[in-house]
């Protein structure tokens, strides 16, 4: 064997061909070919080597070359998921359909008008409750240091001796009686 008969066969070892659909036409209005191409090309690339048939989607028409589709596979030809589903669905061959995997992009929803308006409002609706909250609180602790100062007060005069209670109750007698005499004699004058 020579160089080039070794990197030949290598080549040729390594070339799968699988029967996939190929998509044609307009972006709303398209046709699948069923073709048969190599594994390492790419579907829309022009390489295939038959062309196998077509589907299409819209009014479910096909054509198929069963004896071609038939003489692929024999060669040792691999069908792709979707193509082995419709195959076995048109009765080219038989067998049990394989479950497809369907891998979706990812795109970012963007969120209609109404909702991110309503979130807005709830937003400010949690902000005002948090508010009122808020102050109710602070009215809270205000009417709590009332309260404790007048238990404090309370407190302190349940804790003076009782002549100190009777001496400022006495000085309050002596100036209600000043007072009362300043009156009267007020009303004598007058």
């Amino acid at each position: 064997m020579t160089f080039s008969n070794k990197f030949s066969n290598n080549v040729i070892s390594k070339i799968m061909l699988i029967l996939r659909f190929q998509k044609q036409g307009k972006k709303k209005d398209f046709v699948f070919r069923i073709i048969a191409v190599d594994s390492r090309v790419a579907v829309n690339s022009g390489k295939a080597k038959e062309i196998l048939g077509w589907y299409n989607p819209k009014t479910k028409q096909t054509e198929l070359k069963k004896e071609r589709i038939l003489y692929w596979l024999n060669q040792g030809a691999q069908v792709s998921d979707t193509c082995y589903n419709f195959l076995i669905q048109n009765k080219v061959i038989q067998g049990k359909k394989r479950p497809i995997k369907i891998s979706k992009k990812k795109v970012k929803k963007e969120e209609p008008i109404e909702k991110t308006e309503q979130a807005k409002q709830e937003q400010v609706t949690e902000d005002i409750k948090e508010e009122i909250k808020s102050e109710t609180e602070s009215q809270e602790k205000v009417f709590e240091k009332e309260e404790t100062d007048l238990e404090t007060k309370e407190e302190t005069k349940e804790k003076l001796p009782e002549k100190e209670i009777e001496i400022k109750t006495e000085k309050q007698r002596e100036e209600k009686t000043e007072e009362k005499e300043e009156e009267k004699e007020e009303e004598k004058d007058s």
